[in-house]
């Protein structure tokens, strides 16, 4: 969803350089909320969910954006959970995440895709048999 939020806010030739979001709401969008995706970030845990010693903030990369509400959607690894929350502070330098990365694959190269299942990720292959139509494609 993420890819088509992005896809619907960036100007198209076959829009005459509009945005198809333009087109249907009848104004252009703002892109000043938008981030890099995968980057570290830092989610807030309010204070009524944490006792004084537990940390202010929970460490995840960067999901992508909210439908239904203006936030954004982070991964929490820890809680093994998608958290959705709008106090959220971006590391868009720190690409990826990786907390506990066995050495031996850390300093190998060449990554295949067994060791990278081993570690919890899994390849992903998208093949697109029905292209979607847009208000641009006539």
């Amino acid at each position: 969803m993420t890819a088509i939020y992005i896809k619907n806010r960036l100007p198209s030739p076959k829009c005459q350089a509009q945005t198809p979001f333009g087109i249907v709401n009848g104004f252009r969008p703002s892109v000043k909320h938008m981030r890099v995706f995968g980057c570290r970030t830092f989610v807030l845990t309010p204070k009524e969910k944490r006792s004084k010693w537990d940390p202010k903030a929970r460490e995840g990369p960067f999901m992508g954006y909210e439908e239904v509400v203006k936030a954004y959607r982070v991964y929490d690894i820890e809680a093994d959970q998608v958290v959705i929350s709008r106090d959220v502070t971006f590391d868009e330098s720190t690409f990826g995440f990786s907390p506990t990365l066995p050495q031996e694959i850390v300093h190998d190269t060449a990554l295949d895709t067994e060791s990278l299942t081993v570690i919890g990720f899994l390849p992903l292959l998208v093949t697109v048999t029905d292209p979607i139509r847009t208000a641009c494609s006539a």
